[in-house]
């Protein structure tokens, strides 16, 4: 599978072949031929996406359609990155990805907690999220503002 794609969970990207806005809700982790195996359906013989190009080792990506208020979202489906343009949000947050912001959002709660407990827990908090490969830096963030809000600067 193939990691060059700077798509993440949270992203609202354009669905190439509609021009609709979806919400890409989760990476599956697969690539197009490993999830057309595993679920019974060719994502590369899917009309929409050979248009796009899609190969065999695009990552495919679970997203819901978000074009309108009146509709709400009824199912989900299954999008290979060739499919999807990427909406940069993040050019309004200093460049942040809203999956990097809820990274560093939940690791400082998770070290506030273990701050609580003590200074242990926290350490090996922050050893596991580097052994699952959360960023360096996403992590030193998150301990410092959890280390902030702990001596009760909200920074």
């Amino acid at each position: 599978m193939t990691d060059d794609t700077d798509i993440q969970p949270g992203d609202v990207a354009l669905d190439r072949t509609q021009g609709r806005p979806v919400h890409v809700l989760e990476d599956t982790e697969q690539t197009a031929l490993e999830w057309s195996n595993e679920n019974g359906y060719d994502l590369l013989e899917n009309y929409g996406n050979e248009r796009c190009g899609t190969t065999a080792s695009d990552r495919v990506f679970e997203v819901a359609y978000c074009s309108s208020i009146q509709s709400e979202p009824s199912k989900t489906y299954a999008m290979p990155e060739s499919r999807l343009d990427r909406v940069e949000t993040e050019k309004a947050d200093d460049g942040r990805q809203v999956y990097d912001r809820i990274v560093v959002d939940v690791l400082e709660q998770l070290f506030q907690r273990a701050g609580q407990d003590d200074e242990g827990a926290v350490n090996v908090l922050e050893q596991y999220a580097t052994d699952v490969g959360i960023d360096a830096e996403a992590v030193d963030e998150a301990r410092e503002l959890a280390e902030a809000a702990q001596f009760g600067g909200d920074a």
